[in-house]
């Protein structure tokens, strides 16, 4: 009696554990080639002039992979759902692209398969050179995709994440309203999330109120502190995820919070780099605290893949144990991690 009482207080602990915490997304990414006999290049793996130099400070533990291979893509997906994320946010930047392709001919139909739901990061908001263009593919995308089952929903909108670097940001607020009615003309209601974030005078993130009173925007959030303040440690997070989350809801709106397990940039920008130091799970713990202890409607891991900047939390050969970053997140989801069997390569 005394052992089943024992099991139930387990499994009722980790399903309490698991409802209490916010949904978890994490930023995946599209854009990775290996040379085949259609292309001939290792892209986003390796330095643009010399393929010997890998950009990444850490292996993958399938070794270089592409991002149009459903095994790849399958596996990323049972991954994530073993660790308690429950949605990818693609990063997109054209249809023509390597990351276009991959999300409307793999990303989205495998996450279908695997009952897994998957949304927009479009990147093109903050990399587009003309408005209307911007408009048109935005619009295009989300036809082809936003009536599949996997394609994430909030409210009953498709969600689309607005991209934005902090010390520069594409979007004015007239650019914006602009792509919101010319998207919405043709899809209907979106439910928009935008990255919005700034350090005023170094003074703590912050919002910017122009923005927050934006009605069509129903969610704020941004990629990382690693650019527009370099801070990692909890008690240098705290203040600042719990300004951020009081902003958003008391404007009406939802927040989302990044995490980080690390960051590397070191392999592509030796002499502009910025390093946060992984400690084996401690940091991304400390994100976590951080993010959950202000509320926070979503929470966001960057990065699932950005292997660049080495923000990973995809195993790697690199780590003592490849999944332990993983196992981080399910431990703070409150469910149980279960490796799932590696994929078998078209490439292999």
């Amino acid at each position: 009696m005394y052992r089943v009482l024992l099991v139930f207080f387990f499994v009722s602990f980790a399903v309490s554990a698991s409802e209490n915490k916010p949904p978890l997304w994490a930023m995946y990414y599209g854009w990775y080639e290996v040379p085949s006999e259609q292309r001939a290049k290792h892209n986003y793996w390796t330095d643009s002039t010399d393929a010997r130099k890998p950009k990444s400070r850490a292996e993958p533990l399938i070794g270089c992979y592409s991002s149009d291979d459903p095994a790849v893509v399958r596996w990323h997906i049972q991954l994530a759902q073993a660790a308690g994320i429950e949605a990818f946010l693609v990063s997109w930047w054209d249809s023509a692209n390597v990351s276009g392709r991959a999300f409307q001919e793999v990303i989205l139909p495998v996450a279908a398969q695997e009952h897994f739901k998957v949304a927009l990061c479009n990147e093109l908001a903050q990399f587009h050179s003309d408005l209307k263009t911007l408009t048109r593919r935005t619009a295009g995308v989300l036809k082809k995709s936003a009536k599949s089952p996997a394609y994430l929903r909030i409210e009953g909108k498709p969600v689309v994440y607005l991209y934005q670097i902090p010390f520069n940001p594409k979007l004015t607020i007239a650019a914006f309203d602009e792509l919101v009615r010319g998207v919405e003309e043709e899809v209907g209601p979106v439910y928009w999330i935008m990255d919005k974030i700034s350090n005023p005078r170094d003074s703590g993130l912050t919002f910017p109120s122009e923005w927050l009173s934006k009605a069509e925007i129903s969610m704020f959030g941004f990629y990382g502190t690693f650019s527009v303040k370099r801070v990692w440690k909890y008690k240098e997070l705290a203040e600042d995820y719990l300004r951020l989350a009081g902003q958003a809801h008391s404007a009406g709106k939802k927040v989302f919070l990044p995490v980080h397990p690390g960051h590397d940039n070191s392999g592509f920008r030796p002499g502009d780099h910025f390093i946060i130091p992984r400690q084996d799970g401690a940091t991304l713990r400390g994100y976590l605290r951080a993010a959950d202890e202000a509320k926070a409607d979503v929470v966001l891991v960057t990065s699932f893949n950005e292997w660049p900047e080495t923000t990973v939390v995809e195993p790697s050969s690199s780590w003592r144990d490849p999944y332990v970053y993983l196992k981080v997140l399910a431990e703070w989801k409150g469910v149980e991690f279960a490796t799932p069997p590696l994929p078998g390569r078209k490439d292999r």
